[in-house]
Protein backbone atom coordinates (compact mmCIF):
# COMPACT_ATOMS: atom_id res chain seq x y z
CA UNK A 1 0.00 0.00 0.00
CA UNK A 2 2.69 2.25 0.98
CA UNK A 3 4.65 1.36 -2.30
CA UNK A 4 0.68 2.62 -4.55
CA UNK A 5 0.72 5.75 -2.34
CA UNK A 6 4.38 6.65 -3.09
CA UNK A 7 3.52 6.11 -6.86
CA UNK A 8 0.44 8.37 -7.05
CA UNK A 9 2.37 11.08 -4.54
CA UNK A 10 4.57 11.21 -6.68
CA UNK A 11 2.90 11.48 -10.12
CA UNK A 12 0.87 14.09 -8.77
CA UNK A 13 3.59 16.07 -7.48
CA UNK A 14 6.16 15.58 -10.41
CA UNK A 15 2.82 16.61 -12.73
CA UNK A 16 2.26 20.12 -10.90
CA UNK A 17 6.60 20.94 -11.21
CA UNK A 18 6.59 20.22 -14.91
CA UNK A 19 3.83 22.64 -15.63
CA UNK A 20 4.65 25.38 -12.93
CA UNK A 21 7.84 24.71 -12.12
CA UNK A 22 7.76 23.71 -8.31
CA UNK A 23 5.54 22.06 -5.71
CA UNK A 24 7.18 18.80 -6.45
CA UNK A 25 9.25 18.34 -2.80
CA UNK A 26 6.37 20.63 -1.33
CA UNK A 27 3.40 18.08 -2.13
CA UNK A 28 6.21 15.20 -1.54
CA UNK A 29 6.62 16.33 2.11
CA UNK A 30 3.24 17.15 2.78
CA UNK A 31 1.84 13.58 2.48
CA UNK A 32 4.74 11.06 2.22
CA UNK A 33 4.97 11.87 6.27
CA UNK A 34 1.46 10.63 6.83
CA UNK A 35 2.63 7.19 5.92
CA UNK A 36 6.52 7.21 6.12
CA UNK A 37 9.01 7.74 8.71
CA UNK A 38 10.43 11.88 8.29
CA UNK A 39 14.33 10.27 7.50
CA UNK A 40 12.49 7.87 4.97
CA UNK A 41 10.32 10.49 3.10
CA UNK A 42 13.15 13.57 3.21
CA UNK A 43 15.25 10.78 1.69
CA UNK A 44 12.82 9.57 -1.43
CA UNK A 45 11.93 13.15 -1.99
CA UNK A 46 15.24 14.38 -2.21
CA UNK A 47 16.50 11.07 -5.17
CA UNK A 48 13.23 11.42 -6.90
CA UNK A 49 13.57 15.53 -6.85
CA UNK A 50 16.86 15.28 -8.55
CA UNK A 51 15.45 12.82 -10.85
CA UNK A 52 12.43 15.26 -11.77
CA UNK A 53 14.76 18.15 -12.50
CA UNK A 54 17.49 16.28 -14.75
CA UNK A 55 14.22 15.25 -16.66
CA UNK A 56 13.09 18.63 -16.82
CA UNK A 57 16.18 20.06 -18.06
CA UNK A 58 17.05 17.65 -20.73
CA UNK A 59 14.01 19.68 -22.61
CA UNK A 60 15.26 22.81 -21.22
CA UNK A 61 18.60 23.39 -20.51
CA UNK A 62 19.50 26.09 -23.23
CA UNK A 63 17.83 28.60 -21.22
CA UNK A 64 19.86 28.37 -17.83
CA UNK A 65 20.88 31.89 -16.74
CA UNK A 66 23.76 30.68 -14.90
CA UNK A 67 24.79 34.31 -13.57
CA UNK A 68 21.82 33.80 -11.22
CA UNK A 69 22.52 30.76 -10.02
CA UNK A 70 25.90 30.56 -8.21
CA UNK A 71 25.42 32.92 -5.40
CA UNK A 72 22.25 31.27 -4.02
CA UNK A 73 23.90 27.77 -4.40
CA UNK A 74 26.36 28.78 -2.60
CA UNK A 75 24.52 30.42 0.06
CA UNK A 76 21.90 27.49 -0.04
CA UNK A 77 25.04 24.64 1.07
CA UNK A 78 25.50 26.69 3.69
CA UNK A 79 22.16 26.43 5.03
CA UNK A 80 21.76 23.33 4.53
CA UNK A 81 25.11 22.14 5.91
CA UNK A 82 23.38 24.24 8.88
CA UNK A 83 19.83 22.26 8.78
CA UNK A 84 21.88 19.18 8.67
CA UNK A 85 23.66 19.43 11.08
CA UNK A 86 20.76 20.19 13.57
CA UNK A 87 18.98 17.37 12.79
CA UNK A 88 22.44 15.52 13.20
CA UNK A 89 23.14 16.41 16.55
CA UNK A 90 19.88 17.12 18.03
CA UNK A 91 17.00 13.94 16.11
CA UNK A 92 14.05 14.94 17.52
CA UNK A 93 10.37 13.56 16.38
CA UNK A 94 9.41 17.43 16.83
CA UNK A 95 10.85 18.26 13.70
CA UNK A 96 7.96 16.48 12.07
CA UNK A 97 5.45 18.62 13.92
CA UNK A 98 7.72 22.01 12.54
CA UNK A 99 7.24 20.95 9.37
CA UNK A 100 3.74 20.50 9.78
CA UNK A 101 3.75 24.45 11.04
CA UNK A 102 6.02 25.24 8.02
CA UNK A 103 3.54 23.71 5.44
CA UNK A 104 0.87 25.73 6.93
CA UNK A 105 2.92 28.89 7.03
CA UNK A 106 3.78 28.22 3.10
CA UNK A 107 0.07 28.19 2.41
CA UNK A 108 -0.82 30.90 3.68
CA UNK A 109 2.44 33.48 2.16
CA UNK A 110 1.29 31.44 -1.35
CA UNK A 111 -2.30 33.00 -0.90
CA UNK A 112 -2.26 35.72 0.17
CA UNK A 113 0.97 36.89 0.32
CA UNK A 114 3.38 36.10 -2.54
CA UNK A 115 1.65 38.69 -5.12
CA UNK A 116 2.05 41.71 -2.35
CA UNK A 117 5.62 41.09 -1.73
CA UNK A 118 8.67 41.36 -4.34
CA UNK A 119 12.12 40.36 -4.46
CA UNK A 120 14.69 43.05 -5.24
CA UNK A 121 17.37 41.34 -7.53
CA UNK A 122 20.87 41.83 -5.56
CA UNK A 123 23.95 39.92 -4.25
CA UNK A 124 22.35 40.16 -0.88
CA UNK A 125 18.90 39.41 -1.60
CA UNK A 126 19.69 36.25 -4.00
CA UNK A 127 22.12 34.92 -0.38
CA UNK A 128 19.57 35.76 1.98
CA UNK A 129 17.17 33.71 -0.32
CA UNK A 130 20.25 30.84 -1.13
CA UNK A 131 20.65 30.40 2.91
CA UNK A 132 16.48 29.96 3.59
CA UNK A 133 16.02 28.02 1.00
CA UNK A 134 19.22 25.75 2.00
CA UNK A 135 18.47 25.62 5.62
CA UNK A 136 14.61 24.58 4.68
CA UNK A 137 15.93 22.05 2.45
CA UNK A 138 18.48 20.54 4.86
CA UNK A 139 15.50 20.27 7.72
CA UNK A 140 12.27 19.31 5.20
CA UNK A 141 13.56 18.69 1.79
CA UNK A 142 11.44 21.43 0.71
CA UNK A 143 14.11 24.15 -0.76
CA UNK A 144 11.37 25.89 -3.42
CA UNK A 145 9.60 28.70 -2.68
CA UNK A 146 12.05 30.90 -1.70
CA UNK A 147 14.10 30.53 -4.81
CA UNK A 148 10.70 30.88 -6.52
CA UNK A 149 9.84 33.65 -5.31
CA UNK A 150 13.06 35.34 -5.99
CA UNK A 151 13.69 34.01 -9.61
CA UNK A 152 10.05 35.48 -10.33
CA UNK A 153 11.29 38.59 -9.72
CA UNK A 154 14.42 38.95 -11.78
CA UNK A 155 13.73 37.00 -14.74
CA UNK A 156 10.49 37.42 -16.89
CA UNK A 157 10.93 35.08 -19.62
CA UNK A 158 9.20 31.40 -18.67
CA UNK A 159 11.55 29.57 -20.79
CA UNK A 160 15.00 31.15 -18.80
CA UNK A 161 12.49 31.14 -15.07
CA UNK A 162 12.01 27.08 -15.80
CA UNK A 163 15.27 25.97 -16.83
CA UNK A 164 16.83 28.36 -13.91
CA UNK A 165 14.93 27.00 -10.89
CA UNK A 166 15.06 23.63 -12.27
CA UNK A 167 19.27 24.09 -12.46
CA UNK A 168 18.78 25.77 -9.25
CA UNK A 169 16.85 22.92 -7.19
CA UNK A 170 18.82 19.92 -9.18
CA UNK A 171 22.46 21.34 -7.76
CA UNK A 172 21.29 21.64 -4.12
CA UNK A 173 19.15 18.22 -4.37
CA UNK A 174 22.61 16.52 -5.38
CA UNK A 175 24.46 18.92 -2.21
CA UNK A 176 21.95 17.40 0.34
CA UNK A 177 22.46 14.26 -0.83
CA UNK A 178 25.99 14.32 -0.79
CA UNK A 179 25.91 16.20 2.64
CA UNK A 180 23.21 13.68 4.19
CA UNK A 181 25.34 10.60 3.98
CA UNK A 182 28.30 12.17 5.11
CA UNK A 183 26.27 12.86 8.55
CA UNK A 184 24.55 9.89 8.31
CA UNK A 185 21.33 10.79 7.69
CA UNK A 186 20.71 8.85 5.25
CA UNK A 187 18.31 5.75 5.85
CA UNK A 188 18.50 2.54 4.72
CA UNK A 189 16.12 -0.05 2.66
CA UNK A 190 14.35 3.28 0.26
CA UNK A 191 15.24 1.42 -3.05
CA UNK A 192 11.77 0.21 -3.18
CA UNK A 193 10.15 3.48 -2.42
CA UNK A 194 12.48 5.43 -4.82
CA UNK A 195 11.49 2.78 -7.60
CA UNK A 196 7.95 3.14 -6.59
CA UNK A 197 8.05 7.21 -6.70
CA UNK A 198 9.91 7.18 -9.60
CA UNK A 199 7.45 5.40 -11.66
CA UNK A 200 5.06 7.76 -10.53
CA UNK A 201 7.34 10.65 -11.70
CA UNK A 202 7.77 9.57 -14.59
CA UNK A 203 4.08 9.43 -15.64
CA UNK A 204 3.35 12.54 -13.96
CA UNK A 205 6.46 14.36 -15.99
CA UNK A 206 4.80 13.28 -19.45
CA UNK A 207 1.39 13.83 -17.90
CA UNK A 208 2.85 17.52 -16.86
CA UNK A 209 4.36 18.64 -20.56
CA UNK A 210 0.99 17.01 -21.90
CA UNK A 211 -0.98 19.26 -20.07
CA UNK A 212 1.66 22.39 -20.00
CA UNK A 213 0.08 24.61 -22.93
CA UNK A 214 -3.36 23.76 -21.51
CA UNK A 215 -3.78 24.18 -17.83
CA UNK A 216 -4.35 27.09 -16.12
CA UNK A 217 -0.79 26.82 -13.91
CA UNK A 218 -2.73 29.22 -11.15
CA UNK A 219 -5.79 26.61 -10.34
CA UNK A 220 -3.46 23.71 -9.88
CA UNK A 221 -1.12 25.86 -7.54
CA UNK A 222 -4.15 27.22 -5.95
CA UNK A 223 -5.15 23.39 -5.62
CA UNK A 224 -1.76 22.74 -3.95
CA UNK A 225 -1.85 25.34 -1.20
CA UNK A 226 -5.03 23.73 -0.09
CA UNK A 227 -3.83 20.07 0.16
CA UNK A 228 -0.77 21.68 1.41
CA UNK A 229 -2.29 23.55 4.38
CA UNK A 230 -4.38 20.32 5.48
CA UNK A 231 -1.77 18.42 5.62
CA UNK A 232 0.59 20.69 7.40
CA UNK A 233 -2.75 21.05 10.04
CA UNK A 234 -2.43 16.97 9.93
CA UNK A 235 1.17 16.25 10.59
CA UNK A 236 1.18 19.31 13.31
CA UNK A 237 -1.47 18.08 15.44
CA UNK A 238 -0.17 14.46 14.99
CA UNK A 239 -4.03 13.21 13.58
Amino acid sequence: MQYLLLFLVSGISATVQTVTGFGYGIIVMALTPLFLPLEQALAISTTTSLCLNIAILSQRWRDIQYKFVWVPVLCAAAGAFAGLTLMAEHPSPVYKRILGVFLVILAVWFVWLSDRVRLRPSLASSAIVGVISGTCGGLFSINGPPMVLYYVAILNDVKQYMATTQFYFMINNINLIIMRNALGLWPTGILPGCLSALAGLLCGFFAGNFIFKRANPRRIRQAVYVVMALAGLTIALGI
